[in-house]
């Protein structure tokens, strides 16, 4: 494994996709987001994405330069056109507006189609709660790599979800995960360890479970979480993200762009009901009563979004390690763009 730190790594990213053509904004924002969830414990969103973004850019499936559209909108909604850009500006810019409206007309949505990869949903939902705003955020890959309920083969995307609460203490209620039981790319992560994964997580090209993440990629697929309640979500990430939005299914045929998101957020103002401060202090009352109980022997009890903050706190200190084929990637990608990759290293 190897040891790197986050500015290191911010900074690498930046330099990255500038080279590449983006301007220095977008591309700060960009490798923001994709170190934010190596910081967070999801390697499987973080900065894996450097050369993949970096190819896609080449290739021409990502517009660095492009910015989204608002092609339709009323007070409490926007209807947006990613235009292929960067995912994570059009994320971003889609729940600012969202956010923006509920000011005003205190719940509003907003979905978004022709988006590129948006790396991690929590990332925009715990955004609008720093604004003092539930955030939600479904979305739909246009990647079929997920079975349904008691199906087989590849049909639906990972479809995340994600739901962001503010609270009195500052740490918010977070829910964030894809429908499938792992996402894809924590078997990208395990391959390029050389590991195996949990086998209720895939099954092979036959249908049977398997603990090898190569199997997934010889013709296998992903389960879905929770049987018939998680598929329920799949299901509402779907067509949230996709056909209400107009964006490209799981299971359309065309694959290029590859994994395109289809986006369905939402901003809920608290003074629309019981009032900001009331929602925060009565959530607060509820997070600390569930952490008093008892926790199961040898188990602590978390509320989503305390082992995103407890890996922050520990990847801040000690660094963030990165497989070595990850590693190999991306000083790949920087030795291409005349960049040093040891930037990144942590001293």
């Amino acid at each position: 494994m190897i040891i790197t730190e986050a500015r290191g790594l911010r900074e690498l990213g930046t330099q990255i996709f500038v080279a590449l053509g983006a301007p220095k904004a977008k591309a700060e924002f960009v490798a923001e987001t994709l170190v934010e969830a190596n910081l967070c414990g999801h390697d499987s969103h973080g900065v894996f994405y450097f050369p993949v973004y970096g190819e896609r850019i080449r290739v021409g499936h990502i517009h660095p330069k492009e910015n989204p559209k608002i092609v339709k909108e009323t007070p409490s909604s926007a209807y947006v056109d990613g235009r292929w850009g960067f995912g994570q500006i059009v994320a971003k810019k889609m729940m600012e507006v969202a956010v923006e409206k509920a000011k005003t007309s205190m719940v509003a949505a907003v979905g978004g189609f022709n988006i590129n990869h948006i790396g991690r949903l929590g990332y925009y939902t715990t955004w609008a709660t720093q604004q003092d705003m539930v955030g939600m955020m479904f979305a739909n890959v246009g990647n079929p790599l997920v079975s349904p309920f008691h199906g087989t083969g590849r049909t639906f995307g990972t479809n995340p979800a994600s739901i962001s609460t503010p609270t009195a203490t500052g740490e918010n209620f977070l829910m964030d995960y894809a429908t499938s039981l792992a996402a894809a790319g924590k078997l990208s992560v395990a391959r390029a360890k050389h590991a195996k994964v949990p086998s209720h997580w895939i099954r092979d090209k036959n249908g049977e479970p398997t603990d090898d993440p190569n199997d997934f990629y010889d013709g296998g697929y992903l389960v879905g979480f929770g049987e018939h309640k998680g598929y329920g979500i799949q299901m509402a990430s779907e067509l949230l993200g996709a056909a209400l939005t107009g964006s490209r299914t799981s299971m359309d045929d065309s694959q290029n762009p590859p994994s395109p998101n289809g986006v369905f957020c939402m901003a809920v103002n608290p003074d629309a009901f019981v009032g900001l401060e009331p929602f925060k202090e009565r959530s607060s009352e509820v997070i600390k009563i569930v952490k008093s109980r008892k926790p199961e022997k040898g188990q602590t009890v978390l509320v989503p979004g305390d082992p995103e903050r407890l890996s922050k706190a520990q990847r801040l200190h000690d660094g963030i390690l990165l497989p070595e084929d990850t590693w190999a990637q991306i000083a790949k990608i920087s030795g291409e763009l005349g960049l040093d990759a040891n930037m990144a290293l942590k001293a």
